[in-house]
This record gives C-alpha cells, sequence and structure tokens, in this order.
C-alpha cells in the first residue's frame, strides 16, 4: 500500500508552504511588537538565554543543582507572564507572535512523533479522490445510501443487488495486495456505477491509489499515446491506469469495437494481470456480448480472472422520476 507520490510531494508541498507562511507572518509580527515594545524585546533576548543557562547549571553540577535549574526555570515563566502582560497592554494576544499553524499537532509538518498526522492523511485522502477521476460523485455516492428498495418489485433481483453490496463492501474494506477484480454486469441505470464509486472511496481512504474512469476517455488517453506528434506533451497519459493499484473501469462496451480498442484492451487487463493490479469493471454487455465484441483471449481473461457481480431490475433512475 501506498499514496500516489505525486499526491505525496504535493501535500508535502502544501504543508511546507502553509508551515513557511505561518512562521513568516509570526516574525513579521516580532519585528512589529519589538518596535513598539523594547521593553518585548529585551524580554526575548532574556528568554532565549535560556537554553544556555540550563546548560551552564548542568555542567556545574553540584549538590544544589536541581534547585538552581528550578530558579531558572521559574525566572524564565516570570518572563513569559510580564511579556504576555505587555503583549495584552499593547493590544494584542498573548501568542500574537506565535506561528497561527494551520494544524497544531503536527505544526504543520505532517507527522507527530514520527506518525502521519490526521491532518496529513485527510489531505492525501483529498489528493486521492482528486486525482483519481471521481469528481462530485464520491460526494454523492456512497455504500451507506446505497438503497436496496428499488429492487423490492423482485426477489431475485433484491437479492442479487444485496450480494452485490455485501461483496463491493467487503472487497473495499479488505482491499490489499491479494484481492482479486470485480466485474459488475447488468443493464444500465441499476447500482454498478454507484457501489463502484463507493468501492474507490473506501479505498482511497485507506491510503490507497485509486484510478477512476470510463472507458472511452481511457481509449482516448492511450490513442494520444500512440498518434501524438512529437512535439508538445511528453508524458504518457495511458501510464497512470497501468500504474494504479486499483484501476475502475465505466462503461465497458460504450465505445466503438474495432482493432485499436481490442489491442488496447487486452494490453491493459493483461499488463494489470501480470504485475498483480487490481482491476473494477462495469459494463451494460452481457457475456455472449463479450464474445461477439472482443477476442476469446480478452473475454477469457474477463470471465476467467473477475468475480462477477450481477444486476438486474428496472432502470432505477426511471424509478425516480
Amino acid at each position: 500500500m501506498g499514496y500516489n507520490i505525486e499526491n505525496y510531494r504535493r501535500v508535502r508541498t502544501m504543508l511546507e508552504e502553509r508551515r513557511l507562511s505561518a512562521m513568516a507572518t509570526a516574525d513579521a509580527r516580532l519585528a512589529e511588537v519589538h518596535r513598539l515594545s523594547p521593553e518585548v524585546a529585551e524580554i526575548d533576548r532574556a528568554l532565549a538565554s535560556t537554553g544556555m543557562q540550563l546548560f551552564g547549571e548542568a555542567t556545574r553540577g553540584g549538590p544544589d543543582l536541581a534547585a538552581r535549574i528550578a530558579r531558572v526555570r521559574a525566572d524564565h515563566e516570570s518572563l513569559r507572564a510580564a511579556r504576555a502582560d505587555l503583549l495584552t497592554s499593547l493590544g494584542f494576544s498573548a501568542d500574537y507572535t506565535d506561528p497561527a499553524y494551520t494544524c497544531k499537532a503536527c505544526r504543520d509538518t505532517g507527522f507527530v512523533d514520527a506518525a502521519m498526522c490526521e491532518c496529513m492523511r485527510v489531505a492525501l485522502v483529498t489528493e486521492g479522490v482528486r486525482s483519481s477521476g471521481l469528481g462530485a460523485l464520491i460526494g454523492r455516492q456512497s455504500f451507506e445510501n446505497f438503497s436496496l428498495k428499488y429492487y423490492d418489485h423482485d426477489p431475485a433481483d433484491r437479492e442479487r443487488a444485496a450480494y452485490a453490496l455485501a461483496r463491493a463492501k467487503e472487497y473495499a474494506e479488505s482491499f490489499g495486495p491479494d484481492s482479486g477484480n470485480l466485474l459488475l454486469m447488468g443493464p444500465t441505470g441499476l447500482g454498478k456505477t454507484h457501489l463502484s464509486t463507493a468501492i474507490a472511496r473506501t479505498v482511497i481512504e485507506r491510503g490507497y491509489d485509486v484510478v477512476y474512469e470510463t472507458m472511452q476517455n481511457v481509449l482516448a488517453d492511450f490513442e494520444y499515446d500512440r498518434f501524438k506528434s512529437g512535439y508538445g506533451e511528453t508524458a504518457q497519459r495511458g501510464e497512470r491506469y497501468l500504474a494504479c493499484e486499483l484501476l475502475i473501469l465505466d462503461d465497458l462496451g460504450t465505445e466503438q469495437t474495432n482493432a485499436f480498442v481490442v489491442s488496447t484492451l487486452y494490453h491493459l487487463l493483461n499488463t494489470r494481470l501480470n504485475h498483480g493490479r487490481r482491476t473494477v469493471i462495469n459494463t451494460n454487455v452481457s457475456g455472449e456480448e463479450l464474445r461477439t465484441r472482443y477476442s476469446d483471449r480478452i473475454t477469457s481473461r474477463l470471465l476467467g480472472e473477475y468475480e462477477i457481480l450481477l444486476f438486474s431490475g428496472n432502470d432505477i433512475r426511471m424509478q425516480k422520476l
């Protein structure tokens, strides 16, 4: 498991910029206070010498060492109290010159005692959502709001949907290197995209790199890589589909099938299988249509290497209308 390296760098940069901004603001405020109050400036010089005083006392040693150190610390606290009173008298808060870090727990470093701070984890999840391609979907679709009431007209439809919900949730919550692949099959409007989004959301929150994209957009990126000229952008757009820890392909079967499509799809699926990278695919196409549209090499991988979750029933969008 590992966060997307570009997202990790982006978050670290963001936190570092926050930290430096807070420190720069504190330095400017300190200079302002020192201009207004020589007394505060004098106290700050005295406070800055506390460390050397403690070191000096420790070096001297002696039976009364503890008492001397206690006096130095008491003097330090007395100076801090006097400083706070002076700042208040000037119309400032007692912590006016302290850096106002966004996260006080880690001081905008991203870590607390070598462990990742919650603020950094949340930022990485946010970046994971942004880079996954989910957009606004992830805010609306989750396991919690996947309703089985739309399948109540037929016990068999409800049973399939209930199993798909339970299995998708289990898959997401236990996702790891040993997870398999999922193929969600059934007519349009039956919740396949909803469950795929919920899977992506949970897997991203657990720290994995997820890419969610429609088959048409994936093909467009691979087509760009194949036919682009030698000018302009040089990065391979299709690489992220091969490298991410979980790829979710939406709407397989809506694309126009030709030799390039079949070749690209085979390369994508086979590469991910060979490297142990997991894939979730949504399709409105039946098993028989898969055989008709794609080569046996692709069909055998989809039907043999993927766990199939079937959906049946009436279009939920139409039911809501």
